[in-house]
Formats: structure tokens, C-alpha cells, sequence
């Protein structure tokens, strides 16, 4: 199992630049600890988490970096031109030296980005496989003409092309129909950090389901905050996650779907407590869900105590993990 970071740029302090430098300057960090894998989100109109230009952010790390693999988790494809995105991915590939992980989704359950990218909500798990349809022929064919129901091409040549051969993808998703095209296509599979470890469960076992012995390569986000004690891992954690559950509660109400989100709940779905039931939990989630990758979301607002809780799972926690559980 490969471990990674989540990187969804938090904004505590509201102040951009030290917002991206943080981040920044956390992946360089992993990196140096010998984590493989660094994952960006992309979030639209929330200050409290900046990284909407992405594909930009992926882009600066790849000149920063050398060694970790850099992935997109995800892009929202009914929101962007695909031609662009597949220009965008190639660049980003090249300038990595082949260390880019394309990940997409359709985006939600934000209404203002539907909103705002006129990309209505009851259509964009179809514009999303659509659009990944387009830019999969862009990879791979010399020149591509597509008539499909939302992206029109003739005859477009791309230029460059990515440095992998075959781009490695993922899906973020929990619609059916969604897992059993990507089992069917060989695309990875994500899972976000609240996502609760039996509905996990269920993803990969619909996709495997649909494509008997195609591996999901589950890539599994959870925050994560490791201490001594479970209290002082606790009273560390607490205020970003009920940052983020009051967030998260606040536009599940706006929509009308009743309250989501306690922070306790979410608590209970993350990495955090002692060394020892950290060491657990991971060992839980390898036996139920066999990701490929666990991706950590360090879960405090304080930089300085983010850098030092992976510094303590590269020295603490992975070493007391079974071999098998932590190889590449």
C-alpha cells in the first residue's frame, strides 16, 4: 500500500499566499519522508479551501518535486473544456517527468458550481464519462473527430502529448452505473475522507462485481491526526473537523437534505487517535478495503503541527505496520 497526501489548500488564516505556501511547502516535505504520492482537489468559490486552478497548483509542484507521484483528485470535467484539460494534463505530464495521476469527477454536491459553470447536475455524470471518452482519444490517437451529446471535435491534432504512454486514471464516484464503467474501462476508483469504511467497501465490491479480477486501485483519502494519546490527538483534531462539519452541514441543510456532517461522526471515519489505534485503524482499512493508496488529510489548523504528524507516521506508524501493508 502506497501512502500519500490530500491537499485541499485550507485557508484558516485568510491569507492566500501563505495558504499556498503552506501546502507547498507540506508536499516537499512528504516527499522528503519518502511518502509516493501527493493528490490536489479542486474546489470552486471557498475561501476556506483554495484550490480551484488545479491543474496550475499540480503544474508549480511538478516543478518543485522530483520524485513523488502527483495526482488530480479530482478534476471536474463538466466544468472545463476537454481539449484544454487534455492539453493542460499533457503539459503537467512532461514537466513531471511522467509522474502524473489523472483523476476526474463530476463535482458536487456544490450548487454553486453547477451555477456558475452552467453544468446542470441531473447531466453531468454523463458529460463527465463523455468528456473522459474525448480525452482518452486525445492521448492516444494521432487526430480525433468526436460527435458526442455535450463535446463536438473535427479533426484535432493534439499537441504535446503526454509522456506516459497510457495515462493512469481515476474516478471519483459512488453512482453505480459510474463504478461498473470504470471497472469495465480498468479506471481507478477515489474515495473521499468522509466517506464511511462500509460504503468504501461497497464501491469496490461493485466495481470487482462488474469486472471480475481487474484491480479498483482504490486511492483512499482520511484525515488524519496522530498523537501519544487519543485525548491529545483529539483536542488537536476537533476544531478543523468541526470546521469542516459545520461547512459540509451547512450545505447539505441548504439543500434541503437534513443534517450530515457531526463532527463526531466524521471523527469516528478518520485516522486519528494514539500511535497504536492509528496502527489499527490503517491495518482495518487494508483488511476491508485493500486500497492501493492511503492518502493522509492532516486534520489540524496549525501548519507546523501538520508537518510534525507526518513526519511521526513516516517514523512511527508505518514501521510497525506489516511489510505487506506498506510496499509500493
Amino acid at each position: 500500500m502506497r501512502i500519500g497526501v490530500f491537499c485541499t489548500y485550507e485557508n484558516p488564516l485568510d491569507d492566500y499566499i501563505h495558504c499556498l505556501t503552506t501546502q507547498t511547502r507540506l508536499v516537499q516535505h512528504v516527499e522528503a519522508l519518502g511518502f509516493e504520492e501527493a493528490w490536489v482537489a479542486e474546489h470552486h468559490f471557498n475561501p476556506d479551501a483554495a484550490s480551484p486552478s488545479i491543474l496550475a497548483l499540480l503544474a508549480y509542484l511538478a516543478g518543485v518535486t522530483s520524485k513523488i507521484r502527483l495526482g488530480s483528485a479530482a478534476v471536474l470535467l463538466p466544468f472545463r473544456n476537454p481539449i484544454q484539460v487534455a492539453e493542460d494534463v499533457a503539459t503537467i505530464d512532461i514537466l513531471s517527468g511522467g509522474r502524473f495521476d489523472f483523476g476526474v469527477a463530476r463535482g458536487g454536491p456544490f450548487p454553486l458550481q453547477n451555477k456558475h459553470f452552467h453544468a446542470d447536475k441531473d447531466v453531468s455524470r454523463d458529460m463527465t464519462i463523455e468528456a473522459l471518452e474525448l480525452i482518452e482519444r486525445l492521448f492516444a490517437e494521432e487526430e480525433v473527430s468526436f460527435s458526442g451529446r455535450y463535446y463536438q471535435v473535427d479533426s484535432v491534432r493534439l499537441a504535446p502529448k503526454p509522456l506516459q504512454k497510457t495515462m493512469p486514471l481515476w474516478i471519483a464516484t459512488t453512482t453505480p452505473d459510474a463504478i461498473q464503467y470504470a471497472a469495465k474501462k480498468g479506471i481507478g476508483l477515489m474515495g473521499g475522507s468522509p466517506f464511511p469504511l462500509q460504503k468504501v467497501v461497497d464501491i469496490v465490491e461493485t466495481f470487482r462485481a462488474a469486472a471480475p479480477g481487474v484491480d479498483p486501485r482504490l486511492t483512499l483519502a482520511r484525515f488524519y491526526f496522530a498523537a501519544p494519546t487519543r485525548e491529545q490527538a483529539l483536542a488537536e483534531a476537533q476544531p478543523f473537523i468541526a470546521r469542516f462539519s459545520e461547512r459540509m452541514r451547512g450545505i447539505f441543510m441548504a439543500q434541503g437534505k437534513g443534517p450530515a456532517f457531526d463532527a463526531e461522526g466524521v471523527i469516528a471515519r478518520s485516522l486519528i487517535g494514539s500511535y497504536d489505534e492509528v496502527i489499527a485503524q490503517v491495518q482495518e482499512i487494508q483488511r476491508r478495503a485493500a486500497p492501493r493508496s492511503l492518502l493522509l488529510k492532516p486534520a489540524s489548523l496549525d501548519a507546523a503541527k501538520n508537518l510534525q504528524i507526518l513526519t511521526d507516521f513516516a517514523k512511527i506508524i508505518r514501521p510497525a505496520l506489516a511489510p505487506s501493508l506498506v510496499t509500493a
